[in-house]
């Protein structure tokens, strides 16, 4: 965990700062994430996390949008790695967590869509 706090932070801060100005539209989010509703059961504290995790990683998608692949590459990790900052989980975990809800999100979608067809 400590290698990835300063791959983000760095010797400056500069990418620090700049993941800062990036997920600040999500700021509220991502206090969430890092303080979980500890009233909810263990399937309802998932849930949350899980649309957190979506809302953060659609954040971090729309960022991207009309960049040059190499930027890509770099800056989503680096914005995955400032979001670990805010939970127990590394940076690779919450991409596969943030993947595994966006599959989830569009089976259901898809599943309701075809219900509504009948």
């Amino acid at each position: 965990k400590q290698w990835y706090q300063r791959r983000v932070r760095g010797s400056t801060g500069v990418v620090f700062k700049k993941c800062k100005e990036m997920m600040r539209p999500v700021r509220k989010t991502l206090r969430m994430l890092e303080n979980p509703d500890t009233d909810l059961d263990k399937d309802d504290q998932l849930r949350q996390t899980k649309e957190h995790l979506l809302t953060i990683g659609q954040q971090i998608e729309k960022t991207c949008e009309g960049k040059q692949e190499e930027w890509i590459t770099e800056w989503t990790e680096n914005l995955w790695v400032f979001v670990s900052q805010f939970t127990p989980a590394g940076p690779n975990q919450l991409k596969k967590l943030y993947k595994k809800a966006l599959k989830q999100k569009s089976d259901t979608n898809s599943k309701t869509s075809k219900k509504r067809k009948r």
